[in-house]
């Protein structure tokens, strides 16, 4: 599956079996260099075999946190999408 396909899978009402994070909730980091901090899902990089997901910071710096580090705060679903001009991205 192309990354193109995974995250238009992961976007759909339906989501995908066994990912817990959606595009726009709110999480808190449980551990690494950003440990402590809040958080907002912002991709899906991989499904398998933990979900893995690039997290926006309140800093505008993203980072690659696995799905184990992460702890649920709420949502901002339902906002509009921020778009990032091609090549801003840290990866």
């Amino acid at each position: 599956m192309t990354q193109y396909e995974l995250e238009s899978r992961w976007i759909t009402a339906d989501g995908i079996a066994g990912v817990r994070y959606r595009f726009g909730d709110l999480v808190l980091i449980k551990s690494g260099a950003n440990s402590g901090q809040r958080a907002e899902v912002v991709s899906l990089l991989s499904s398998e075999p933990e979900p893995v997901y690039v997290v926006e910071l309140l800093n505008t710096e993203c980072e690659v946190v696995s799905e184990s580090a992460l702890e649920p705060t709420g949502s901002t679903s339902g906002r509009p999408l921020k778009l990032k001009p091609p090549g801003s991205l840290p990866f």
